[in-house]
């Protein structure tokens, strides 16, 4: 590749306008930003991603609760393909580490019986949550967030360069009409 091309907006020229100068450098802070910054917005939000599931993961705890009534037998989807549900919403109660007593609405098998029971998560303040994601989902879900987060950076760098280039070929453009009123009509009668 020859340097020349590459470097082309910052050779002298007697035709380079002070907007190009501004197009260059925000040009480059960007690539700069892109190759720094999009790298490091990715690894930093991965990693706080990654601390996130790990947390769910030692917060929640498994536990047994008891269901109350028999749940519904197995449904169709509405709107579906016609395939059975897999799990229907019951509800049950559960004691937390303190012997209080709780109840609460969660999935469970269809056509379980009253008094069976079902395995539920309970949060640190025992309440019932989702089971939390395995390490190696966890890892998998931060890493996606993480390419996400460079993703969304790169993007929103590429619309700022994309709306400073479009402010500067405006400028650029009434520059030209400005100039071309002043000049045009004595370029047509000769005089330039």
């Amino acid at each position: 590749m020859n340097p020349v091309k590459v470097l082309w907006r910052w050779r002298d020229s007697p035709l380079k306008r002070p907007s190009d100068v501004v197009e260059a450098a925000v040009l480059l802070l960007v690539l700069v930003l892109v190759a720094i910054g999009g790298p490091a917005a990715g690894v930093a939000v991965g990693r706080a991603a990654h601390d996130a599931f790990r947390n769910q993961r030692l917060a929640r705890h498994p536990a047994t609760a008891v269901l109350v009534d028999d749940a519904p037998g197995r449904t169709e989807r509405p709107y579906s393909d016609n395939r059975n549900v897999d799990t229907v919403r019951a509800t049950v109660r559960w004691r937390d580490a303190r012997s209080t007593l709780h109840s609460g609405v969660t999935q469970v098998a269809p056509g379980s019986k009253a008094g069976s029971g079902v395995p539920v998560w309970l949060d640190g303040s025992g309440r019932l949550t989702q089971e939390p994601l395995d390490a190696t989902g966890g890892a998998v879900a931060a890493a996606l967030v993480g390419v996400l987060a460079a993703v969304g950076w790169c993007a929103v760098l590429w619309g700022l360069l994309t709306g400073v280039r479009h402010s500067l070929r405006v400028r650029r453009t009434r520059q030209w009409e400005r100039e071309w009123a002043e000049n045009g009509p004595r370029w047509h009668d000769g005089r330039i």
